[in-house]
């Protein structure tokens, strides 16, 4: 077995060792200890960080049952001290003990399987097997997660044979066939791992499920635990309680109060939408009032490009069949449809030759130049073309 000490003192903070070996790779250092606190990525657990004689440990993995440590420059002492960085593995040890009671609590109450795990540096996700997973049943899990996390229930961790094996109720098989490791909460959940575990479920501190998603006809969930779940906590708690001085609510009624917020919110946007709409009706009439022809071309930087289209078609229906408006960076063109013109194929033919990007339909075409210059000239070589010709010698 590998001297493995993260196993049998898993809060240790600080060890003193002797390197064993150690190889250079790609300008970097990986050392062997006789015996180490760093954890190695594995198990679905990533690997733990800190200093080997004050160097920067950077990666920790395990190959042909030697255990390396990753360091940025070499270490001439041969014995060292070794100290871990015991946030990150607290952070480990709270949420993968952690997601070992959430499964087991929902193999129990709802027969719900775990397929996947991520623990990632913000939160925790499991992939369970249900496509659906209520509020409801989240909330029964997460309370009866919380109450054996009260309980302070003893967590162990032990090798057993393939024969021992069968007479323990795992929750999942082993992937491998010997030095077979067991956690063990007591009568609750027995599953193989190689990760860094908490002693008792109190120790988490709090399990909260933060949010659920489908995910390949399985559910998603999402929860944090301990110092992070304690964490989110207080920035939510901030952000509520700046909510509630904002709209001078109490935090009780603040819902209410945002929801109505909204719908006026919504219902206000309407009557400015149909406030615009009567606005573009009355520009486009000023602009055909100005341009009396078929074809009519301006600058125009009022509103976005939607609104921009909206002015063209306000324009055709008092009688222009074609318009050409510059936007900003663009040039949309428009044309009613009543002779055999493509607005789109016109773009792509003689737009793209000038560094333009664009297309569009027969009706409608916009295009993009990252030239100013370039489009004010793609805009006059337009102007050019349908003031002086009929839609049926342009094409």
């Amino acid at each position: 077995m590998l001297q493995q000490k993260y196993y049998e003192e898993p809060f240790l903070k600080t060890f003193q060792t002797t390197i064993t070996s150690k190889k250079r790779d790609n300008g970097q250092y990986h050392l062997v200890l006789a015996q180490t606190i760093f954890y190695p990525t594995g198990g679905g657990q990533p690997h733990d960080t800190g200093f080997i004689n004050h160097v920067p440990v950077v990666d920790v993995y395990e190959e042909d049952d030697l255990i390396y440590h990753v360091v940025e420059r070499d270490i001439e002492e041969q014995q060292v001290l070794c100290e871990i960085d015991f946030n990150r593995r607290l952070y480990h040890m709270e949420h993968h003990t952690g997601q070992h009671l959430l499964s087991a609590v929902f193999l129990d109450e709802y027969g719900y399987s775990t397929e996947g795990f991520h623990l990632g540096t913000e939160y925790c996700t499991i992939d369970i097997t249900t496509s659906h997973l209520g509020e409801e049943k989240q909330k029964v899990v997460e309370d009866k997660v919380n109450a054996f996390i009260r309980e302070t229930i003893p967590i162990t961790s032990y090798i057993v044979s393939p024969k021992e094996l069968e007479l323990l109720p795992m929750r999942k098989a082993p992937s491998v066939s010997e030095d077979i490791r067991i956690v063990e909460i007591a009568d609750l959940d027995y599953s193989p791992c190689c990760g860094t575990h908490l002693t008792n479920t109190g120790q988490i501190g709090l399990l909260k499920i933060i949010k659920t998603e489908k995910y390949k006809g399985m559910t998603r969930v999402y929860f944090v635990c301990g110092t992070k779940a304690l964490s989110d906590y207080v920035d939510k708690h901030s952000i509520i309680t700046q909510l509630s001085t904002l709209f001078s609510t109490p935090e009780s009624e603040l819902l209410t109060r945002i929801s109505s917020e909204m719908e006026q919110k919504r219902g206000l946007e309407l009557e400015l939408r149909k406030l615009q709409e009567e606005m573009l009706e009355y520009k486009a009439r000023d602009i055909v009032t100005e341009n009396p022809s078929s074809f009519v071309s301006f600058d125009w930087d009022q509103g976005s490009i939607e609104d921009a289209q909206h002015l063209a078609s306000n324009i055709m229906n008092l009688g222009p069949d074609t318009v050409l408006i510059g936007v900003g960076d663009r040039l949309i063109l428009t044309h009613d449809g009543t002779e055999d013109f493509h607005c789109g194929n016109f773009i792509k033919e003689h737009a793209l030759p000038r560094g333009g990007r664009g297309g569009g339909s027969a009706q409608s075409a916009q295009v993009f130049f990252s030239d100013a210059e370039a489009k004010n000239k793609f805009k006059s070589y337009i102007e050019t073309i349908f003031r002086s010709q009929t839609h049926t010698e342009k094409q």
